[in-house]
């Protein structure tokens, strides 16, 4: 509750602040959101992000399609500054998710989940800064939408661009009886044959996807789960794929409650789904919180190989 309280009183802050000009002057109110704005991701640092939201209509429809320009701007004291501006791009992922019903059965639903990406957001200094949005829909209007404020951080939690990856010794298919111990993904994909610390022995490029299609939290780790298994298809004769689910399966099936596993917290990670895509030297290539699409993936795998990745 605390942190919901922090990011109404942030809303609030940048409405004000929209309301003056830099020298105390009243400029016209803006107008009233038709469309409510969602951050995509919940950690971003000083440097290059990228930068993914989401937006819906107060029916919850989401907006499909739109040219939508984003200007940057940056708390400083009592006023806030423009930083940057930069279009976003329309994506959209698919994949099926599986629920459990109150006589046992599980069943699949199919998801569709899409989401506007700046690719390269440059955060220059840390703390307060806020996102508004200029949308062009497809129909050729013009709607409003809230405006988004968030902290930058000076460092990341979860491994950045550049870092090694903890030597995590995540439970594979030779460490249980039944996959169903480690995968809630129908049917179990092939990504349990290897730790991250055998991984990174191997000295083979790899992809790690922390996602849980039946437990999670933010309700995009199926179509999540199925944008890597694309990814993989493709390229899993030169790359490493590993899938592992961050909550403790045998509790969250027998209790009800999720209890993170060991390697969740030892990789800092502050949500779920993350995707990470790792060089042959166990370093970050690439990493994608939240909806990230199987070509966003293909891209950053396709650097890796050819040794363009930074």
């Amino acid at each position: 509750m605390r942190g919901l309280a922090l990011l109404f009183l942030l809303a609030v802050v940048a409405t004000l602040a929209a309301c003056s000009s830099s020298d105390g002057t009243r400029t016209r109110i803006p107008a009233i959101p038709e469309y409510n704005s969602f951050l995509g991701a919940s950690e971003f640092i000083v440097g290059e992000n990228r930068f993914p939201f989401a937006l819906a209509s107060l029916e919850g429809q989401f907006l499909e399609n739109a040219e939508v320009m984003v200007d940057f701007f940056v708390f400083r004291e009592a006023t806030r500054e423009l930083r940057f501006s930069r279009s976003a791009e329309f994506r959209e992922a698919s994949g099926a998710t599986p629920h459990i019903h109150e006589n046992g059965e599980i069943h699949e639903h199919l998801d569709v989940r899409n989401i506007y990406v700046v690719d390269s957001a440059d955060f220059d200094s840390p703390g307060i800064w806020s996102a508004q949005f200029s949308i062009t829909s497809a129909e050729g209007q013009h709607p409003a939408a809230g405006e988004l404020a968030f902290n930058v951080l000076t460092e990341p939690a979860a491994p950045g661009v550049g870092e090694l990856v903890p030597a995590s010794h995540n439970l594979t298919v030779h460490d249980v009886d039944s996959i169903e111990e480690i995968d809630t993904h129908i049917p179990p994909d092939d990504m349990h044959d290897l730790s991250v610390a055998e991984a990174l022995q191997e000295g083979k490029p790899f992809v790690v996807a922390w996602s849980t299609p039946m437990f999670c939290v933010s309700q995009i780790c199926g179509p999540v789960l199925d944008e890597v298994i694309k990814v993989q298809d493709q390229y899993g004769d030169l790359v490493n794929f590993i899938h592992i689910e961050p909550w403790d399966l045998k509790v969250a099936r027998s209790e009800g409650r999720l209890v993170a596993v060991p390697e969740f917290a030892e990789w800092e990670l502050p949500s779920e789904p993350w995707v990470f895509v790792i060089d042959g030297a166990g370093r970050v290539a690439a990493r994608y919180e939240g909806l990230v699409t199987h070509e966003e993936l293909e891209v950053a795998v396709r650097e890796v190989l050819d040794g363009s990745a930074p």
